[in-house]
């Protein structure tokens, strides 16, 4: 959320500078390409100034699990969880629009996957029924071809300095998800097919609703955001994000033993 704030601020900091001057909305858009592919490079290292760990992988060395909503009841445990691919994406579309303040984006993520033990107990609680999953081992999960597109609006006030978020339209399309998860209901012929189903309502679940996910995410993500800028100077969050100037350092991945 913190790196979004940081690009959202270049964006808004960029098309200010221009008022009084003839307004190149392709100069904006290839600014906001290179610190895109400046975050790109520094994914693996972190960001420190933000108090963000390394994303590329995002490692978490254990975690306990308790999760209990009207559907849904997961409880247990994942151990070095590892999610890879955040920084393999590809940046299809990127324009901004000084004149109406609004940003039109594609990227396409080519391989999301996440590697984990996992010992846990899933209840499923729909339609008056409940299907209880219990497993426990290896789990690969992996989303391939995901391309996530859309438009953001905002405002800066001229006197008051002040930025916000006005809309946020986030659409998503996955071309393929792989399940490889060790333990569903027991192994064998059933777990082989438990993952062939799970791969498949995966696919199907963010593919049939475009348009509830993208109220979701407007609805979570616009009130957040909004309360960082409230609590953060831009300057802070530029300058956080490692976007003043000057020699930037190379990045060097952490090692990790697992």
């Amino acid at each position: 959320m913190k790196i979004f704030v940081a690009l959202f601020a270049l964006v808004a900091i960029s098309n200010a500078a221009s008022v009084g001057e003839p307004i190149d909305s392709m100069s904006i858009s290839s600014t906001i390409v290179d610190l895109i592919e400046g975050i790109q490079e520094q994914m693996p290292c972190g960001f420190a100034g933000l108090g963000i760990p390394p994303l590329a992988p995002l490692r978490i060395d254990h975690k306990a699990i308790d999760i209990d909503t009207s559907a849904l009841k997961v409880k247990g445990t994942v151990d070095h969880f590892r999610l890879n691919g955040l920084n393999e994406f590809d940046i299809d579309e990127m324009k901004v629009n000084a004149l109406t303040s609004k940003v039109t984006y594609k990227f396409t993520f080519r391989d999301v996957n996440v590697d984990t033990q996992y010992d846990l107990e899933v209840l499923l609680k729909k339609y008056g029924f409940t299907i209880n999953l219990i497993g426990a081992g290896h789990a690969k999960f992996a989303i391939k071809d995901m391309v996530i597109w859309g438009t953001l609006k905002y405002s800066l006030g001229m006197l008051s300095g002040k930025l916000s978020l006005k809309s946020l339209e986030v659409r998503t399309h996955i071309g393929e998800v792989d399940s490889e998860i060790e333990g569903i209901l027991g192994d064998g012929t059933v777990n082989e097919k438990m993952n062939v189903y799970l791969a498949e309502a995966v696919e199907l679940a963010i593919n049939e609703n475009e348009d509830l996910i993208t109220e979701t995410i407007e609805a979570i993500a616009v009130p957040a955001v909004n309360s960082i800028l409230e609590e953060v100077s831009i300057a802070d969050v530029i300058s956080g994000s490692g976007g003043e100037g000057g020699e930037k350092e190379v990045c060097i991945p952490p090692e990790f033993e697992w």
